[in-house]
């Protein structure tokens, strides 16, 4: 095996290894949001930027959310379950109403449903 072909396989596995990061971050965003539910009102959710994209997370990306019908005062208490139930310090919250770039993230977003 040559240089460039242990290159390329290295980087490989780190692309793998981080779709795999990206994956379990989903599924433990969707359980955070189910929880938050619970504790605070809010009418949707979607997740977007790098984790809602294949192979688009890396290890300096965050996890963003955006809400609809989440109101000033819970935004900040949000924001820290969000953080302590993913167990990632980088959690960004925006609230879509208004917001300049609601209609992409309704677009490219992954699209939150409370659990039955």
């Amino acid at each position: 095996m040559s240089w460039h072909d242990l290159v390329e396989c290295a980087r490989e596995k780190k692309k793998q290894e981080q779709e795999l990061r990206r994956v379990r971050l989903l599924g433990a965003a969707t359980r955070a949001l189910d929880k938050l539910a619970l504790k605070i009102s809010f009418d949707e959710a979607y997740i977007f930027g790098s984790a809602s994209k294949p192979f688009g997370f890396n290890a300096l990306s965050d996890l963003d959310i955006g809400f609809f019908g989440l109101k000033d005062r819970d935004f900040f208490e949000a924001m820290a379950f969000l953080s302590r139930e993913t167990g990632l310090d980088n959690v960004d919250i925006v609230q879509l109403e208004e917001h300049r770039l609601a209609d992409k993230i309704l677009r490219e977003g992954i699209r939150w449903k409370k659990s039955d």
